[in-house]
């Protein structure tokens, strides 16, 4: 078929049809290099067989297929330009679309539409005559979606799947000279349906592209198995070498550790035993090995080995090697737990696309090393590639660097209905399998590769079950996963469900609900079944202002053995660098690019920004998920600190104990000291002190404990934090007593007065809040202090995956119901008895009174006020997001400084990262810029806080407290970070209660109950005062 024309190719449509995903493509296969010494492939340098078609390639763009003219392959090539590898919607063609579960265009499998965004590639490159002696292969890494190649004219090959390679044999068509690569890539192809994952739907040459040398004949394939035997102790190495051709040639192969040793050595000729009575193969060797005391590979010990095949031909003449890194580990289920070398893992996982905000699906290795280093620093093990193969090097790093990964096939049909539709379709199964297998092929010698997956939300049907039987014959080294069709199917070795909650089922419009994870751990095994293990291949979904509940699920993850971790969703912000009208730039979501099909900022539920900067939640997960624990008991002159490892593979033989001792702001005692831990061992140290220090209620008692690397490794920096904990051992009882006398209250028609030297202050008699509060002439306030029930919603709060499906149960939308947004404020009384000033206010909705509140203001002569807040909710409201006060300050100091939790934002469900202490930070590092602007920035359990002139102070009870530059409705209106107008006045927030923001999932109401705000009244307090220096 490689004298087809252009126009043959149009009428016959290769890219909608399933039974055709590639012309001429070579079989997928281990990573090569062709190394033309033994020197280069043991040091694993960069082959020089391996050139670089990466740079500027010529480009066009059309509409359609059909608009591309029938002489495009003959013609000039146009002089306009794009980067390979990159997304051409993110080079000025075409317009970037995401969507979470609907396809963006008409789902009617196989066909796709006619407007289907076709861009053209031509490049030249330069081959000698030299070069032509050996067999020239052109590698594509990765083409979404389909795509044609030429090369010099002829039709060199097709190819669909866009994340795994295209490698094509291009010897007969090039020549000495210039050779003219031309390439037509396809926006849309039938496998675009198997490509429904929630993400931009972008196009183009987006991984690298290269020409491969290799000898006429040559190692086609190196596959390796390489894991330990039932004492864990020796190396079981299984080598296959897979010739291009059947020849008489031999293979030697060495195994070089990490100190440059050879530690094996072994020659054979090419060629099996027997295999039937037709005979043997002739074209490959297969090799079992054992290799004494090997180091072993885990992700705490990422020992790797370097194996190199070296093949000479039948005169014993060398001709090439091959080599990639290996690492020896066993993985099993066993008793219903994953183990890898005997022991159970602890899945510290989670979701990662491939994304960069301003190259799309392109990544450098660079970031990507960046991305799994960052992880490391944050406590992850474990990385599921979602939804799809990700480029080739990333898995040599996860190697490198340690990581356990979910290899996933591409595959999700998320949006079809129902989504088993073409998994249970015959005409789709080779692409089903092919999909698999590809995968399996070119990633098999990883051993950060632990499990396989199927898939992705593409229901269950007989295609998956040909994608198991094919993978359990072709590689019973790995279990298989996949949560399709319940998440308990036949063809997973692993119980993977997605967003089950700690305790709770959901109710599921599927039939059985879905369970929690405490369920799936209680049920039964069946008769003659073996028990798995479950892991949830996604849970707490990190979108927005998330991740409550976080630790709910690590304390029932280490209280179950089945219970073996999990996946957050997901790891980066899909946003895309825009530039505003007015030249701003920010991070963009589905909808902003004209993509008129979009499901908004659903993209944006990364545990950081698209920069990689952290969100708040990624220190939650990072001291939940910690390889520590620790226990602390005081008893008279002492406390007794246990640490517990939950490392399984190494001891503490670079980790650091540091503590101290001490109250919120002062140090009294600390120390530091080497642990001596052996693998999932303890210690216990024992901590002299005071005996002053430990007289409860005296005075508060912290002791903080962490532990720090001693020197660099290949992930984390010499002294980096790995664990931390907190431990209260008393708490001082710390309720205000006033210590001055109290101030006279006057009123001059509708003001009421108070003078406290050179404080002052004015309270409306007509809506009886505070209007004005001054020191020495200069106001403090911008407007009144008033109650605040609202909060800036969520993504939590609002519950859409989909924009046009959004959850009616949804918090935003029973808020919005109740009228909570538009209260209409009236005071019905206001009372004043000396220093004391009562005023009454009620809420009301369409229904009535909604909110009743009662404010009792005392000031004395130290310029100070204590206010105390009752507030009465009708039982039919929904729970609230706050109950609080509004400041609007006319300074805006440039920090802020408080004693409570910190010094990260958190609330009172996402709080367990944040210590108790007396922090101070920037004013504008105490508000998180979320993409999709939202309530951000609160402080909780805080005793005092001094913002510039502004001192607030608890009274019976510790508050909650946020500054914001943009307030609550500027937040509101917002869509984007850009289009928050900062206001004059500094807002804060003063709250009493505050819900919890959830996190189990953002499309149905995920706050746990203790953490909603459910009570009929509330009772809490706060006092304003003139801070310190502000007097002196």
């Amino acid at each position: 078929m490689s004298d087809l024309s252009l126009q043959q190719l149009k009428v016959l449509r290769f890219w909608q049809t399933p039974e055709i995903t590639s012309l001429n493509r070579l079989p997928a296969h281990t990573p090569l290099h062709s190394y033309r010494s033994f020197a280069d492939a043991a040091t694993g340098e960069a082959s020089a067989s391996r050139r670089s078609l990466d740079g500027d390639w010529q480009f066009e763009w059309f509409p359609s297929p059909n608009d591309l003219p029938d002489d495009w392959l003959t013609s000039e090539a146009t002089e306009d330009c794009i980067r390979v590898p990159g997304n051409w919607q993110l080079q000025g063609y075409d317009k970037p679309i995401y969507t979470n579960v609907k396809y963006p265009f008409p789902a009617t499998p196989p066909v796709v539409p006619e407007d289907n965004p076709t861009g053209c590639y031509r490049r030249r490159f330069w081959l000698d005559e030299s070069d032509l002696i050996d067999q020239t292969r052109l590698v594509f890494d990765g083409v979404d979606s389909a795509f044609f190649v030429w090369c010099n004219g002829h039709l060199v090959g097709y190819s669909q799947d866009s994340r795994l390679p295209a490698e094509f044999d291009i010897s007969r068509s090039v020549k000495a000279g210039d050779n003219d690569l031309a390439v037509m890539v396809f926006r849309l192809c039938d496998g675009s349906y198997l490509e429904d994952q929630d993400m931009w739907n972008l196009s183009g040459i987006y991984r690298s592209v290269y020409l491969l040398s290799k000898p006429k004949t040559h190692l086609s394939d190196v596959r390796v198995t390489a894991t330990l035997d039932e004492h864990y102790a020796e190396g079981l190495l299984d080598v296959e070498v897979i010739c291009s051709q059947v020849c008489r040639g031999e293979v030697d192969l060495a195994l070089i550790d990490a100190s440059e040793a050879t530690v094996l050595s072994h020659r054979q000729r090419i060629g099996t035993d027997l295999i039937d009575e037709r005979g043997r193969y002739k074209d490959r060797a297969r090799a079992k090995l054992k290799v004494p005391s090997v180091q072993a590979w885990s992700a705490e010990t990422p020992n790797l080995y370097r194996l190199v095949a070296s093949f000479f031909d039948e005169h014993g003449e060398f001709v090439e090697c091959e080599a990639c890194d290996i690492g020896f580990r066993s993985v099993e289920i066993t008793d219903g737990q994953l183990l890898l070398n005997g022991k159970p893992l602890l899945v510290r996982g989670v979701n990662k696309h491939e994304h960069h905000p301003d190259t799309g699906h392109t990544e450098s290795l660079a970031q990507v090393e960046a991305d799994i280093r960052l992880m490391k620093q944050h406590n992850f093990n474990a990385i599921r590639c979602s939804h799809y193969p990700h480029q080739p090097g990333f898995y040599d790093l996860c190697d490198r660097l340690g990581m356990y990964v979910v290899d996933e096939a591409n595959i999700e049909t998320h949006g079809l209905t129902p989504m088993s539709l073409v998994s249970d379709d015959d005409a789709w199964s080779h692409a089903y399998v092919e999909r698999m297998s590809r995968m399996v092929r070119r990633d098999f010698n990883h051993p950060s590769v632990i499990i396989w997956s199927l898939g992705n939300e593409s229901g269950y049907g007989g295609n998956h079950e040909a994608m198991v039987a094919w993978t359990r014959k072709a590689d019973p080294s790995r279990p298989i996963q996949y949560e399709g069709g319940g998440a308990d199917t036949s063809v997973t070795d692993i119980i993977c469900p997605m967003y089950a909650r700690v305790v709770d089922d959901m109710p599921s419009p599927y039939g059985r609900p879905a369970y929690s994870i405490q369920h799936w751990a209680d049920l039964q095994v069946d008769p003659g079944e073996q028990a798995r293990p479950i892991i949830l291949c996604e849970y707490a979904h990190a979108m927005g202002n998330s991740l409550g509940n976080f630790s709910d699920y690590w304390d029932a993850f280490r209280a179950n053995p089945r219970l073996q971790g999990g996946f957050i969703w997901d790891w980066v912000d899909q946003g895309l660098t825009r530039i505003s009208d007015d030249g701003v730039p920010y991070f963009a979501y589905g909808g902003d690019f004209g993509d008129d099909i979009n499901d908004r900022q659903f993209c944006i539920n990364g545990l950081v920004f698209p920069d990689r900067t952290p969100h708040p939640s990624l220190l939650e997960a990072k001291r939940a998920q910690q390889p520590f624990t620790f226990t602390a008991e005081s008893c008279d002159r002492s406390i007794t600190l246990a640490v517990n490892s939950e490392y399984l593979f190494r001891s503490t033989d670079n980790e650091r104990l540091n503590w101290r001792l001490g109250s919120l702001h002062d140090t009294h005692q600390e120390g530091s000291q080497v642990l001596q831990i052996g693998p999932e061992g303890s210690q216990t140290i024992v901590i002299d002190a005071d005996s002053d220090l430990i007289a409860e209620g005296e005075q508060d008692l912290l002791l903080d404990v962490w532990i720090t690397t001693e020197r660099e490794t290949n992930a984390l920096p010499a002294g980096h934090e790995i664990a931390r904990s907190q431990h209260v051992l008393a708490l001082a009882d710390t309720t205000l007593e006033r210590q001055t006398s109290l101030a006279d209250v006057t009123q001059q028609g509708e003001q009421l007065l108070v003078a406290a030297g050179e404080v002052s202050w004015h309270l409306d008699a007509a809506t009886g809040f505070i209007t004005d509060w001054t020191i020495d002439g200069r106001a403090l306030l911008d407007a009144p202090v008033a109650d605040c029930f609202v909060r800036a919603p969520l993504d939590n709060d609002i519950c859409s995956s989909e924009v046009d499906n959004p959850s009616p149960d949804a918090w935003l939308a029973k808020w919005q119901a109740a009228g909570l947004f538009n209260l209409e404020h009236r005071c019905t009384d206001v009372e004043v008895n000396g220093a004391t000033v009562v005023s009454r206010h009620e809420y009301l909705n369409d229904a009535g009174v909604a909110i009743r509140s009662v404010w009792t203001h005392t000031f004395d002569t130290a310029g100070g006020v204590d206010i105390t807040i009752e507030v009465s909710v009708d039982p039919e409201m929904p729970p609230l997001p706050r109950v609080g006060m509004r400041l609007l300050l006319c300074d805006k100091p440039e920090a802020v400084s408080w004693h409570g939790r910190g010094p990260h934002e958190n609330y009172p469900d996402r709080k367990l990262s944040a210590d108790l202490g007396a922090w101070s930070c920037d004013r504008q590092a105490m508000q998180t810029p979320y993409i999709f602007p939202s309530d951000n920035g609160l402080r909780c359990d805080v005793r005092q806080a001094v913002i510039g002139s502004v001192c607030i102070e608890r009274i019976d009870d510790d508050f909650a407290f946020a500054v914001s530059d943009f307030g609550v409705e500027s937040l509101m209106r917002a869509e984007h970070t850009f289009e928050c107008i900062e206001q004059p006045a500094l807002h804060v927030q003063i709250d009493g209660y505050h819900m919890g923001v959830g996190g189990d999932d953002s499309w149905t109401p995920s706050v746990r109950p203790e953490y909603l705000l459910t009570a009929e009244t509330y009772r809490w307090g706060c006092r304003l005062s003139v801070a310190l220096d502000e007097k002196a």
